[in-house]
């Protein structure tokens, strides 16, 4: 047999040859440096990468405080292959190469990085072997974090954790990375956020599409926020409403919890609002009845949502039917109040007046928040609006709620009589609930095709001690009328000092 003249000579049973590349050095070690006072006060070139972007300065500052500056000469391996690791690097000056290697020392693939520049971040939050080698190509300067101390880190700064909610929503979506978050395959991405993403994916033993909402590792750091996530979690999965995403599992995976839900397709009143689309009055009556209904029967269950807004009510493609989104961070009604410089859930342009001072809600917080929504849904723009957080809370706490027909002339009154009663600054002005909230609205939507209505007040004065067999004789009466259509029931109590006799 002749010999192939190109085919070197090798002993057998050794090891091949090692891929070519840059050999690396290991007769010199890493050099740590000192991050000075200067690199503390500046946004470094790495700040401005897509992942750190919408990160504030004050954010940028501790997570730069936090790191460990060190150096590599060219050469050098910083990152191998299958090894454990829990390291970020941030890349400040220099190159390195990226290379992923099969089993027979193939190149699957190679890059090289240049300043700015960021790797291993999956560390973070994942034990894993490195999924591929980073080589010193030139004289490299990193910054290195490792994941106690980053766990450190957003636990006393949440919002740094921010960069970190991007970085694995984009692994997530990438086709040689992790894609699956427990048992759900992820196959693409239908929003995004700030801090928190929703993916499509899907179940590969149902083969059901469902959506995963991803909370923010800011929230995901906050250790009471979890504890109270995991009591509430399974209490969601068991809501059955029409006008309620159903909510099927939960799932806890890289470094924060995610939350799956059915899949709609459609728009929110987000949408509507900000495209400037005007709703019949009709319409926006039933989509008011129907939040107030899924807001009632969630109270019912003991639960408030304390984020109503119009990012959070999806009306469906097929009928246009409400679906209330994102209880990620309700809350228990019998859940005690915040307590002094802990967090405050919500958004603040619909934050009930109670919500922003920390104080025990009800689900006539809840009702403020749907005021707020039905004044923006009617005049297309939010009744309290500022330059600052703390000038926008002040208005909800002191501000009376300006009447939608400043804006809109032709705003129907009783649409505007429910906002008034709905973001009433005390609680115990509002409607007494979600579901007198209810009642209101229906009459209103009988109103229009009737050409009159009867009215019947009833006033029942009664000794206290009597108090409990008066309220059952109320209760027959309104669970009789509570389901006929055309009727609405406003229930009040008052107390009062006995005349003085005579």
């Amino acid at each position: 047999m002749t010999k192939n003249p190109s085919m070197p000579m090798m002993a057998p049973n050794l090891p091949p040859p090692p891929p070519p590349g840059p050999a690396p050095v290991t007769a010199v070690a890493p050099r740590l440096f000192r991050v000075t006072a200067h690199d503390l006060n500046n946004r470094p070139a790495w700040a401005n990468l897509e992942m750190f972007r919408s990160m504030s300065l004050p954010a940028v500052v501790q997570l730069r405080a936090a790191v460990e500056g060190i150096e590599f000469e060219p050469g050098q391996i910083i990152i191998r292959q299958n090894d454990e690791g829990d390291e970020m690097f941030l890349l400040d000056v220099g190159s390195v190469r990226v290379s992923v290697r099969g089993h027979m020392h193939d190149t699957h693939f190679e890059r090289v990085l240049s300043a700015p520049a960021v790797f291993g971040e999956m560390a973070l939050v994942i034990a894993t072997p490195r999924s591929a080698t980073v080589t010193a190509e030139s004289k490299v300067r990193c910054l290195r974090l490792g994941r106690a101390a980053f766990n450190e880190l957003i636990r006393k700064h949440p919002p740094v954790g921010e960069f970190l909610t991007r970085a694995v929503g984009e692994r997530l979506l990438e086709s040689s990375s992790i894609q699956h978050v427990g048992k759900y395959r992820v196959v693409g991405r239908l929003g995004a956020g700030a801090v928190a993403t929703v993916f499509e994916a899907i179940h590969p033993g149902l083969q059901r599409t469902v959506a995963l909402k991803m909370l923010g590792h800011s929230l995901a750091s906050n250790l009471a926020f979890l504890d109270q996530f995991q009591r509430e979690a399974q209490l969601i999965a068991n809501f059955n409403h029409d006008h309620i995403v159903r909510v099927y599992d939960t799932e806890k995976a890289y470094g924060t919890q995610f939350i799956v839900m059915e899949k709609l397709t459609g728009l929110t009143l987000d949408d509507i609002v900000q495209h400037g689309q005007h709703l019949a009055w009709g319409t926006v009556r039933r989509i008011l009845r129907e939040v107030a209904g899924a807001l009632a029967y969630s109270h019912n269950l003991g639960l408030l949502h304390r984020d109503v807004k119009p990012s959070n009510v999806f009306l469906t493609e097929e009928d246009r039917r409400v679906k209330l989104l994102d209880f990620g961070i309700a809350i228990a009604q019998d859940a005690s109040a915040a307590r002094p410089g802990e967090q405050l859930f919500g958004t603040p342009y619909y934050m009930s007046p109670e919500q922003i001072l920390g104080q025990k809600l009800d689900g006539r917080s809840d009702l403020y928040s749907l005021g707020i929504l039905a004044y923006e849904l009617m005049t297309r723009e939010v009744p309290f609006d500022a330059d600052t957080i703390d000038e926008l809370l002040n208005r909800h706490l002191n501000a009376p709620t300006p009447d939608p027909r400043e804006i809109v002339p032709d705003a129907p009154p009783d649409l505007c009589e429910f906002v008034r009663i709905a973001t009433e600054k005390r609680a115990r002005d509002r409607f007494a609930s979600c579901a007198a909230a209810v009642d209101f609205l229906k009459l209103a939507n009988e109103l229009p095709v009737v050409r009159s209505i009867e009215l019947t007040t009833l006033a029942i004065s009664y000794h206290p001690s009597r108090r409990a067999r008066v309220q059952r004789a109320i209760e027959v009466l309104r669970e009789e009328l509570a389901g006929l259509d055309g009727v609405a029931i406003l229930h009040a109590h008052q107390m009062s000092e006995a005349l003085p006799k005579e």
